[in-house]
Protein backbone atom coordinates (compact mmCIF):
# COMPACT_ATOMS: atom_id res chain seq x y z
CA UNK A 1 0.00 0.00 0.00
CA UNK A 2 1.45 2.95 -0.93
CA UNK A 3 1.70 6.82 0.88
CA UNK A 4 -1.59 8.16 -1.20
CA UNK A 5 -3.48 5.30 -0.05
CA UNK A 6 -2.27 4.88 3.51
CA UNK A 7 -3.62 8.93 3.85
CA UNK A 8 -6.30 8.09 1.97
CA UNK A 9 -7.38 5.55 4.21
CA UNK A 10 -6.39 7.45 7.70
CA UNK A 11 -8.07 10.93 6.54
CA UNK A 12 -11.81 7.66 5.95
CA UNK A 13 -10.95 6.46 9.39
CA UNK A 14 -10.46 10.13 10.84
CA UNK A 15 -13.96 11.50 9.20
CA UNK A 16 -16.01 8.17 10.12
CA UNK A 17 -14.88 9.32 13.89
CA UNK A 18 -16.28 12.91 13.31
CA UNK A 19 -19.29 11.49 12.24
CA UNK A 20 -19.75 9.47 15.11
CA UNK A 21 -19.12 12.11 17.89
CA UNK A 22 -21.19 14.41 15.67
CA UNK A 23 -24.38 11.94 15.64
CA UNK A 24 -23.76 11.64 18.99
CA UNK A 25 -23.94 15.23 20.04
CA UNK A 26 -27.34 15.37 17.99
CA UNK A 27 -28.25 12.23 19.64
CA UNK A 28 -27.50 14.22 23.20
CA UNK A 29 -29.07 17.54 22.00
CA UNK A 30 -32.35 15.85 21.04
CA UNK A 31 -31.99 14.15 24.27
CA UNK A 32 -31.57 17.19 26.24
CA UNK A 33 -34.84 19.05 24.33
CA UNK A 34 -37.06 15.72 25.51
CA UNK A 35 -35.89 15.91 28.70
CA UNK A 36 -37.07 19.26 29.51
CA UNK A 37 -40.20 18.88 28.21
CA UNK A 38 -43.25 18.30 30.61
CA UNK A 39 -43.92 14.89 30.01
CA UNK A 40 -47.22 13.29 29.87
CA UNK A 41 -47.81 9.17 30.19
CA UNK A 42 -46.82 8.51 26.73
CA UNK A 43 -43.81 10.88 26.46
CA UNK A 44 -42.45 8.88 30.03
CA UNK A 45 -42.71 5.48 27.88
CA UNK A 46 -41.15 7.24 25.05
CA UNK A 47 -38.26 8.95 27.26
CA UNK A 48 -37.54 4.98 28.94
CA UNK A 49 -37.81 3.67 25.24
CA UNK A 50 -35.35 6.05 24.42
CA UNK A 51 -32.97 5.73 27.13
CA UNK A 52 -32.73 1.99 26.13
CA UNK A 53 -31.57 3.14 22.63
CA UNK A 54 -29.61 5.62 23.78
CA UNK A 55 -27.21 3.58 26.38
CA UNK A 56 -27.64 0.77 23.50
CA UNK A 57 -26.09 3.45 20.89
CA UNK A 58 -23.18 4.65 23.84
CA UNK A 59 -21.69 1.39 23.79
CA UNK A 60 -21.63 0.54 20.21
CA UNK A 61 -20.55 4.11 19.33
CA UNK A 62 -17.69 3.77 21.73
CA UNK A 63 -16.76 0.09 20.37
CA UNK A 64 -16.50 1.58 17.05
CA UNK A 65 -14.49 4.55 18.69
CA UNK A 66 -12.07 2.22 20.14
CA UNK A 67 -11.43 0.38 16.74
CA UNK A 68 -11.04 3.32 14.92
CA UNK A 69 -8.75 4.59 17.50
CA UNK A 70 -6.85 1.29 17.11
CA UNK A 71 -7.03 1.71 13.40
CA UNK A 72 -5.15 4.86 13.57
CA UNK A 73 -2.41 4.14 16.47
CA UNK A 74 -1.79 1.05 13.97
CA UNK A 75 -1.10 3.26 11.08
CA UNK A 76 1.11 6.01 13.47
CA UNK A 77 2.99 3.06 14.47
CA UNK A 78 3.46 1.02 10.39
CA UNK A 79 1.58 -1.78 11.14
CA UNK A 80 -1.92 -0.90 9.89
CA UNK A 81 -2.81 -2.90 6.93
CA UNK A 82 -1.88 -6.51 8.35
CA UNK A 83 -4.53 -9.40 9.64
CA UNK A 84 -3.94 -9.70 13.09
CA UNK A 85 -4.73 -13.16 12.84
CA UNK A 86 -2.52 -14.50 9.52
CA UNK A 87 -0.57 -11.23 9.59
CA UNK A 88 -1.06 -11.60 5.79
CA UNK A 89 -1.79 -8.12 4.44
CA UNK A 90 -5.42 -7.16 3.92
CA UNK A 91 -6.41 -5.89 0.36
CA UNK A 92 -6.98 -2.50 0.22
CA UNK A 93 -10.26 -3.46 -0.99
CA UNK A 94 -11.42 -4.40 2.08
CA UNK A 95 -9.75 -1.57 3.94
CA UNK A 96 -11.74 0.86 1.86
CA UNK A 97 -15.07 -0.87 2.62
CA UNK A 98 -14.03 -1.81 6.44
CA UNK A 99 -11.19 0.93 7.24
CA UNK A 100 -11.23 -0.27 10.32
CA UNK A 101 -11.18 -3.86 10.05
CA UNK A 102 -8.36 -5.99 12.33
CA UNK A 103 -8.78 -9.19 10.04
CA UNK A 104 -8.94 -10.12 6.20
CA UNK A 105 -11.64 -11.71 4.65
CA UNK A 106 -10.81 -14.97 4.65
CA UNK A 107 -9.66 -14.66 8.89
CA UNK A 108 -13.05 -12.74 9.41
CA UNK A 109 -14.88 -15.69 8.14
CA UNK A 110 -13.77 -18.04 10.12
CA UNK A 111 -13.90 -16.15 13.38
CA UNK A 112 -17.45 -15.60 12.36
CA UNK A 113 -17.90 -18.99 11.65
CA UNK A 114 -16.53 -19.86 15.63
CA UNK A 115 -18.70 -17.08 16.98
CA UNK A 116 -21.83 -18.53 15.44
CA UNK A 117 -20.77 -22.34 17.04
CA UNK A 118 -23.08 -22.98 19.89
CA UNK A 119 -21.37 -22.26 23.47
CA UNK A 120 -18.59 -19.92 22.11
CA UNK A 121 -18.81 -17.21 23.82
CA UNK A 122 -17.78 -13.55 22.31
CA UNK A 123 -14.38 -12.93 24.30
CA UNK A 124 -12.63 -11.43 21.02
CA UNK A 125 -14.87 -8.86 20.56
CA UNK A 126 -16.44 -7.67 17.34
CA UNK A 127 -15.12 -9.14 13.87
CA UNK A 128 -14.83 -6.96 11.11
Amino acid sequence: MDAYDMERLKNLLLEQRQEICRYRQDLESDWQALSERDAEKEEEAQKADLTCLFEQLDNREQEEIKEIDRALTKIATATYGSCEQCRKPIPLERLEALPSTRLCGVCAREAEKEQRRPGVGTERGGVR
